[in-house]
């Protein structure tokens, strides 16, 4: 059984307003992941994050979120995942 990793109450904050920020204002925003790597985030992609996120299970959901801000290889492979969903 993999063990379940605990994402920080605070770290958790930023992901999702960064998200939504994106999002209400329609511009793209840079995101500082946990391995201190940049990324670019799109309103489109924040879009479907959000979509995702959702139809997912509470437990999904907390892996979604820590995949999202892991690093930079976790990041592209939610956004991989992303895109495959319609």
């Amino acid at each position: 059984m993999k063990a379940r990793v605990k994402i920080p109450n605070k770290v958790t904050h930023k992901i999702i307003e960064c998200v939504k920020t994106c999002v209400s204002e329609n511009k793209g925003r840079s995101l500082e992941l946990m391995d201190g790597s940049i990324v670019r985030l799109t309103p489109t992609m924040a879009r479907k994050f959000i979509s995702v996120h959702d139809e997912l299970n509470e437990t999904s959901q907390d892996s979604f979120r820590l995949m999202l801000i892991e690093s930079k290889k976790t990041f592209e492979g939610v956004v991989a995942f992303c895109k495959e969903k319609k």
